[in-house]
């Protein structure tokens, strides 16, 4: 298992040059689909403002609020490039659906000028799923595209007959 050093050392993968924070001040390690927080520090580390001592390890996630020695945040950027999660979402164990059959009737409703274009439309532009790491949407990007594609041509069209039916 990789792991990364944060501190004032120069020979830390992560160099935060404050007096406050220590020249070793914490190791962080990849653990599934997350991150092991070591802190080593004499000062102690906060994790979502929860005051993590001298030893002491926590699980944490990207964009977890993680303050060094009550003087400096971890550099996440640094942190996912040294040591990057497997292929972004795929850790996460999702599953994009393919939605053809909501692009088809989308499509044909659509171009009718209908409702339900609009609908299965906004359903595959919006749809999202719940991760580890947050909301990421349920179907596949090019579904997505679909999607609102069909979403806008339901609304030019319905716009288009109203037109033509006030004028009428």
């Amino acid at each position: 298992m990789r792991t990364i050093t944060v501190g004032r050392d120069n020979s830390c993968d992560i160099v935060i040059n404050n007096s406050r924070i220590s020249r070793i001040h914490a190791q962080i390690s990849l653990s599934g689909n997350g991150y092991v927080y070591r802190d080593s520090s004499s000062n102690g580390t906060r994790v979502n403002g929860v005051m993590l001592n001298r030893g002491g390890e926590r699980m944490v996630m990207p964009g977890d609020a993680i303050l060094l020695a009550d003087a400096e945040a971890l550099p996440w950027h640094k942190v996912q490039a040294l040591l990057p999660l497997d292929g972004g979402y795929d850790t996460d164990n999702v599953t994009y659906k393919d939605g053809i059959a909501l692009i088809i009737f989308g499509y044909i409703f659509a171009l009718m000028g209908g409702l339900l274009g609009m609908i299965f439309g906004s359903i595959l532009a919006f749809s999202t799923q719940q991760t580890p790491r947050g909301k990421v949407k349920k179907y596949k990007p090019s579904s997505v595209t679909n999607g609102l594609v069909i979403f806008w041509m339901a609304v030019f069209f319905m716009a288009f007959w109203l037109t033509l039916r006030l004028a009428i």
